[in-house]
């Protein structure tokens, strides 16, 4: 290629990052790092709030449909009703809220399978219990299920560590592994479950490992007939879990329920409003940490392109004297920033996946968190990588804008004279 095919100020603007090359050095570093740390922290951190939401979307029902007597209410209408003079009169109940039954289960669970968009649905019973197994006693929440109907919303079958789902019928037990471990019990062992309603025998056929510490640690399921017997109900269960089609209209499908069938009925982001607020928080700050990243690398790009207008100035001065115009010199040092920016996210892509790969070495990574389940390793998130390649693009045009401008309006006679 001749020289004559090449445009004036590419061809500048490489003789000058080559001149200049402990500069260019700096530029590509400061972006590489920004780059680098752009990919690195919100992908580790974003792996451990995505498993943690899509454990809360896909091991969980995304609405939880219960019934709930407003007793406050109920009271004070009660109290009008028989001292309609009585204005000195005050209720004192402070409960607002008292849990009661769903009755005929199965005429309700048809009726909000009819609802649009829902997917399926299952009954359960939940109750805490004492389980005791020789002279070891230990707390835990018992949980009736219809086994094929569970699997279609909570996948439990996905989190069985010894035996079978289907294996669950009558008076059989699955155990949260940390619980089992602590009763002593193996897989044919038999433990009794104490209620205020009495107590039954039990045969252990599974466990149960959900990578969750409490739910681990106090996990009992069973048979919903069995549970029903245990507390001495009839046709009736505590709640009813539902799956939606579309997860993102959970809350407004629980809405709809509570309004046409006056039901408690609580979404996955109700039941996971602390974590979301957490996650919208994170947001924020690496928002703020990517934004202080970027001004750090624009910072310098803008300092060195200042010093190399200032060392270049006679040259630039004689170029606009031989004709070069304005918006050709502009174009020259932009060019440059541009140039050297992307070299250095080139660089930068190379070193946040390498930090990864280090990071995902260490035992760190796999460390037991405080929710209680294991960190897995970090996962490269093409959208991050995309928008730390954008964000130096962009910082790197802003950033050589201002030096560039004042090198295309030197006057070429004061810079000649310098």
């Amino acid at each position: 290629m001749r020289l004559s095919t090449i445009p004036l100020e590419l061809y500048i603007a490489w003789r000058y990052i080559k001149a200049n090359i402990k500069q260019s050095f700096i530029v590509m570093l400061a972006v590489g790092i920004g780059v680098a740390l752009i990919i690195f922290i919100p992908s580790v951190n974003m792996s451990f709030y995505d498993r943690m939401l899509n454990r809360a979307v896909e091991k969980s029902p995304h609405i939880v449909v219960t019934r709930e007597m407003k007793t406050r209410e109920r009271n004070t209408q009660l109290l009008r009703e028989r001292y309609p003079k009585a204005e000195d009169v005050r209720l004192s109940d402070k409960t607002l809220n008292r849990k009661r039954n769903i009755l005929a289960y199965r005429t309700v669970m048809e009726q909000l399978l009819d609802i649009p968009g829902m997917a399926s649905a299952a009954p359960f019973v939940q109750e805490n219990v004492i389980a005791v197994r020789g002279s070891k006693v230990m707390g835990g929440t018992l949980q009736g299920i219809v086994p094929e109907l569970e699997q279609q919303i909570s996948k439990v079958a996905d989190d069985m560590e010894e035996g079978s789902l289907s294996d669950l019928q009558g008076n059989r037990v699955i155990l949260g592994w940390r619980l089992a471990d602590e009763l002593g019990v193996d897989i044919g062992s038999r433990i009794q479950l104490v209620t205020s309603q009495g107590n039954r025998s039990f045969k252990v056929i599974g466990t149960l490992n959900s990578g969750l510490y409490q739910k681990d640690y106090g996990t009992i399921l069973t048979d919903l007939n069995a549970a029903q017997k245990l507390l001495g109900m009839s046709n009736e269960v505590t709640g009813i879990g539902l799956k939606v089609e579309d997860v993102y209209n959970a809350d407004k499908t629980a809405r709809l329920i509570h309004n046409m069938y006056g039901f408690k009925a609580e979404s996955w982001m109700e039941q996971n409003k602390l974590l979301l607020d957490e996650l919208q928080s994170f947001r924020v700050i690496i928002g703020f940490i990517d934004f202080m990243i970027v001004f750090a690398a624009a910072s310098s790009i803008t300092s060195i392109l200042i010093m190399i207008v200032s060392s270049k100035s006679r040259e630039i001065g004689i170029m606009k004297a031989m004709g070069t115009s304005q918006w050709q010199i502009i174009r020259l040092f932009m060019i440059q920033a541009i140039f050297l920016s992307l070299l250095g996210a080139a660089f930068g892509i190379l070193g946040g996946f390498g930090i990864i790969e280090l990071y995902n070495a260490t035992p760190y990574a796999r460390a037991e968190t405080a929710y209680g389940f294991s960190m897995e390793p970090a996962q490269i998130d093409p959208g991050f990588t995309l928008m730390a390649v954008i964000y130096a693009m962009i910082s790197s045009f802003l950033a050589s804008f201002i030096p560039a401008w004042q090198a295309g309006r030197l006057n070429p006679v004061e810079a000649i004279n310098k």
